[in-house]
């Protein structure tokens, strides 16, 4: 797809941002979607995947999303860093992360990983 406006990486942040779930799901595979999470949990296909995203958003107040780079190294690999504010407590708290995207021929996401970024300690 490479880093055309309208690639699939940036539609499903796009989507992710307004909680379009129609239309991120139009951007992932049907049959072979895996998202790898920042705790090493694994969420396997495109249903799962949706109906996680739908109970992660339910409970968020405040949401933003703030897309700082996106770095497409090949046609099917893209990184991604980002933050997502949301309240805590009533204020709201960042969290940056980096997202690695896989597309597979068709230009669907077909892989999700999620790194958190860390202030040292």
């Amino acid at each position: 797809m490479g880093s055309d406006e309208g690639g699939a990486v940036e539609r499903y942040l796009a989507c992710l941002a307004v909680h379009d779930w129609d239309g991120l799901a139009a951007t992932i595979d049907d049959n072979d979607l895996i998202r790898e999470g920042p705790y090493c949990d694994v969420v396997e296909g495109k249903q799962p995947y949706l109906k996680f995203l739908r109970r992660v958003f339910a409970s968020l107040t405040g949401y933003r999303l703030d897309v700082h780079r996106i770095s497409h190294t090949t046609d099917r690999l893209c990184y991604v860093e980002l933050s997502e504010t949301f309240d805590i407590d009533g204020a709201p708290s960042e969290c940056s992360e980096c997202l690695v995207f896989e597309q597979n021929s068709a230009g669907l996401i077909n892989r999700v990983s999620v790194f958190f970024k860390q202030t040292a300690t």
